[in-house]
């Protein structure tokens, strides 16, 4: 069996991926479209998202929400996550789909949606984490290579990007995790020490293992009606079926 991140240029390191999806025009015209779709965002303290999280939504209820965002997101973006899909499907030589569950006996996981976040978040940053999703969600068989991906659909004026730290492990950030509050590991108190960071630009999507401990970087106060807008996404490959299994 090969693997399948060897076709991103080697095993899948810790590097982010930068895969060209969207033009400078699409991604206004789609971040338009989710700004006008505030209706169906759901609140989720500091940021809003649009669509179920297996990362945030308890476990007996991700499925539920899932029924109501699958069906806005596939009928207002289903373009958009399709070019998503293709890109990352032209990159790694491998079909991308959405994940399904096994034969059929829950709904399906909820696909890729948006991450929005606006001036309510300013003087903090996201949380020191590593992306664990995949312990919430079903599979219909045996899965390995766990990854994210991020697209970026607009900016605040100060830019966006992603900290990460490059030379911690997956097993020691969970210790870190595990050892201190939510509050600790954001805004000023954030590690610093090892800390890099990569910056993003519009209509690129991000595409890493998730393993390497990261965080939303806090780049400054964000204006009023200024928002940074995202597709967000998580993945595995599943052997059996040689394809890539995309959720959110």
């Amino acid at each position: 069996m090969t693997d399948p991140f060897s076709r991103f240029g080697g095993a899948l390191s810790d590097t982010l991926f930068e895969i060209p999806t969207f033009s400078a025009e699409e991604a206004a015209a789609l971040a338009e479209a989710v700004l006008a779709d505030k209706a169906h965002w759901t609140d989720r303290g500091w940021f809003w998202t649009l669509g179920a999280s297996a990362y945030i939504d308890p476990p007996d209820s991700y499925y539920a929400n899932t029924l109501k965002g699958n069906s806005i997101l596939a009928s207002t973006y289903a373009d958009a996550l399709m070019r998503v899909f293709e890109v990352i499907g032209e990159t790694s030589k491998l079909s991308v789909a959405p994940l399904s569950t096994p034969e059929n006996e829950m709904p399906p996981a909820g696909l890729p949606g948006f991450h929005i976040i606006a001036d309510r978040t300013n003087g903090r940053s996201g949380m020191f984490h590593v992306d664990l999703p995949y312990q919430r969600v079903f599979w219909p068989g045996p899965f390995i290579q766990p990854f994210s991906f991020t697209t970026l659909i607009q900016t605040p004026t100060g830019g966006t990007g992603l900290w990460h730290w490059d030379d911690m492990d997956m097993e020691e950030g969970r210790r870190i995790i595990k050892e201190t509050t939510n509050d600790s590991r954001t805004s000023v108190n954030i590690l610093e020490e090892g800390r890099s960071f990569t910056p993003y630009e519009v209509g690129i999507t991000y595409f890493h293992s998730g393993r390497v401990p990261h965080a939303i970087p806090n780049m400054g106060d964000i204006a009023p009606g200024e928002h940074r807008i995202t597709i967000q996404g998580h993945g595995a490959y599943l052997p059996e079926d040689d394809v890539l299994a995309v959720y959110f």
